[in-house]
């Protein structure tokens, strides 16, 4: 089965940078599991980056720490199943697997949430996947 983006998703994909939109778009065709863009998953402001800073829902507070998704240079996802959005590590494991695969062919240097931890950020961000910089 071959999935596509609702139009809320591709809005949400629309605001972020063309090549994280082309991965995105190559991906939704060859991933075994269906999967969309949340709210705020795409482009945030300084005040939306704000308050999900204060919900404790991100590290970065849009102003002294910004967020890649203040750029267009990061994205989020949800894994969409059994007709609605799941949050479920196995299944978002199993899109990231794609996603960084055809990221790999495209050449792009993509890093993942759920690759993320320190001693200072405990835990993963298993839906987030940025344009590394560097």
């Amino acid at each position: 089965m071959t999935f596509t983006f609702s139009k809320r998703s591709l809005n949400r994909l629309g605001k972020v940078d063309q090549r994280l939109q082309q991965l995105m778009h190559n991906t939704i065709t060859l991933s075994p599991i269906d999967f969309g863009i949340p709210e705020y998953g795409g482009l945030r402001t300084e005040e939306e980056q704000q308050q999900l800073y204060q919900k404790g829902l991100s590290k970065c507070d849009g102003y002294k720490i910004k967020s890649y998704h203040q750029t267009g240079n990061a994205i989020d996802i949800y894994a969409y199943v059994n007709g609605k959005a799941s949050w479920d590590k196995i299944h978002l494991a199993i899109i990231a697997g794609v996603i960084l695969g055809e990221a790999n062919r495209m050449k792009l240097n993509i890093k993942w949430g759920g690759t993320f931890g320190s001693d200072t950020f405990k835990g993963w961000d298993m839906p987030h996947f940025e344009l590394s910089t560097v």
